[in-house]
């Protein structure tokens, strides 16, 4: 079981959604609790000096019918440093969606923008005061209390929880009534929350208070019944202080692209807006992946809902795997559109089994590719829709079959399905052993090994002194003249001298420990190590629809995971 608290996912991607360099490389510490950076100043930018094509570009994000258009364009105006730019942000605010509205807050506070509390007073979902109140902008108590209201009464956790998260972004904790009102709301959506609920909610929870991000009901529980007296509220800030005018947060990654850029990645967002997407998601589930499985059933509806609003729709297929001697070795369920039908079946899987290294990879590789209702090609000039295929593990296949696994990955490539990998922790070494099927041949005896982690590179293997006694290789029987008697027929005693030096050894690629990344290679995709701090539906998500724009791609998922809840 869980020996201690996955680091908490959404302090990262808060962490990366307030202007990180790199999401990965970000502290797992809570961002409010971090003293204010500052921002480094950088020359203004004004929206009349776009270029005509980049102006068109954000036109058309901005009048978009998909909500994630229009959050884009939101994400792009942050750019700019003009009053013209900020009106344009301001009038997002009367968007129908509350998700634009909610993007369009956090970026106003993140430049900085100063906002009259008349202007966010119209709003009437909970869910965006809820991002007001984290953007630090005023709002009337009394209006405040109005709107969150019926989430604050309501019995649902995944609805009492928004007003939870909304009250502890007040700026007075210590209030009595306000904390009464808080512990209220934090005891009943720890007790009464089910076990899929608990990790859906166990990241929100974790960004509010003083408890670990479990993943799990039963131990928020636990947590509860020791912490009440003291859960450590905290407000989850978007931004280090009030908008006083001054930009605040470095620009995200979308805002920091340049006009090329921008108006490529644009037509690339277009592109995918317009095709379907089947995901199978191929899951190792012995006792190993508890934290990978634990961290997929809280956030299928984060993935789902994201990659639905980036494409035309999303089916999700499932297959659990294990090893051909546990209590089943396979599990599967076909491509379905439904949230609530994916997150049943996720959550109907467990970590068990397991035991030795090898796991079941090519039986559910063949079941998905073999067994999937796949979306068929729209006649041309229809775009293709996205068939994407992701195996997330630790293990390798059985011995004899990561060629068989390779084979099935170009199979699906022709058929129009890519394959990726995302391999588990990063302490794993992902280097296969010398006697394992696929690795390098290990070399004669009594020759040095070429480019392995012992001995460094083959090109230090033989960077050898001349003047080195231990040499290799036979010693040589020809005598050497001395200069002084050439030509006299006088030999010298003969001396031992190294021959020529052979070229350097080719070093043959060993396969790594589990397969993926050969697998994915075949399969048109590519591998991942899945780093402590990551989060695996991130990590999904970028690897299937970001293509070269990742970095853009993580910027916009942390602030879809922080906003859109």
């Amino acid at each position: 079981m869980r020996a201690a608290a996955r680091p908490s996912i959404l302090a990262l991607l808060v962490a990366c959604a307030l202007g990180a360099s790199t999401c990965h490389a970000a502290s797992a510490a809570r961002p409010q609790d971090a003293a204010p950076v500052e921002v480094p100043e950088t020359p203004p930018v004004a929206l009349v000096d776009a270029s005509v094509a980049e102006a068109e570009a954000l036109n058309r994000l901005a009048m978009g019918q998909n909500w994630t258009a229009r959050a884009l364009a939101v994400m792009r105006l942050e750019r700019y440093d003009c009053d013209a730019s900020a009106g344009r942000l301001r009038a997002f605010l009367l968007d129908p969606s509350w998700r634009v509205r909610a993007y369009a807050i956090a970026c106003l506070a993140r430049r900085g923008v100063v906002l009259p509390p008349d202007t966010l007073a119209a709003e009437s979902d909970p869910r965006v005061v809820r991002a007001i109140m984290r953007a630090r902008y005023p709002i009337p108590p009394a209006r405040r209390d109005a709107v969150i209201a019926a989430a604050e009464r309501s019995a649902k956790p995944l609805e009492a929880i928004v007003a939870l998260e909304a009250l502890a972004a007040v700026d007075t904790p210590d209030d009595p009534k306000l904390r009464e009102r808080l512990d209220e709301l934090l005891g009943r959506v720890i007790l009464r929350m089910s076990r899929a609920e608990g990790g859906a909610l166990s990241g929100r929870l974790a960004e509010i208070t003083s408890g670990p991000d479990s993943g799990r009901d039963y131990r928020w529980r636990e947590w509860y019944r020791k912490a009440k007296s003291k859960p450590g509220f905290r407000p989850c800030a978007l931004v280090p202080a009030q908008p006083a005018g001054t930009r605040l947060v470095e620009r995200n990654r979308v805002a920091n692209l340049d006009d090329a850029q921008f108006i490529a990645f644009e037509q690339y967002l277009g592109k995918i807006a317009g095709r379907p997407m089947d995901l199978a998601i191929l899951l190792d589930c012995t006792s190993s992946m508890w934290r990978e499985i634990s961290d997929a059933q809280g956030s299928i509806d984060d993935l789902m809902e994201f990659l639905g609003s980036v494409t035309k729709g999303v089916r999700i297929g499932i297959v659990g795997y294990r090893d051909r001697t546990d209590e089943w070795e396979t599990k599967a369920w076909d491509f379905t559109p439904s949230l609530e039908e994916a997150r049943a079946r996720l959550w109907s899987l467990s970590a068990g089994g397991g035991g030795d290294a090898p796991e079941s990879v090519h039986a559910a590789m063949k079941l998905a590719l073999t067994k999937f209702s796949w979306i068929k090609d729209p006649p041309p000039p229809t775009e293709p829709p996205i068939r994407a295929c992701v195996i997330v593990g630790d293990a390798p296949p059985h011995p004899g079959e990561g060629t068989l696994c390779i084979d099935l990955a170009k199979r699906g490539l022709a058929a129009g399905v890519r394959f990726y990998g995302i391999i588990a922790r990063d302490s794993e070494k992902n280097l296969k052993e010398a006697d394992v099927e696929g690795a390098a041949p290990k070399p004669p005896a009594g020759t040095r090994p070429a480019d392995t982690e012992e001995t460094g590179d083959a090109d230090d293997d033989v960077k050898e002194d001349a003047g080195d006694d231990d040499r290799t290789g036979e010693e040589s029987k020809a005598p050497v003249q001395d200069e002084d008697d050439r030509g006299r027929g006088r030999r010298t005693p003969e001396r031992q001298i190294a021959p020529p030096k052979p070229p350097p050894p080719v070093a043959a690629k060993e396969r790594s420990y589990t397969w993926f990344p050969e697998i994915a290679e075949a399969g048109g995709g590519r591998a991942e190590i899945l780093k402590a701090q990551d989060s695996l539906v991130a990590e999904i998500a970028e690897l299937t629809i970001a293509d070269r724009y990742r970095d853009e791609f993580a910027d916009f998922f942390a602030a879809f995971r922080l906003l859109c809840k």
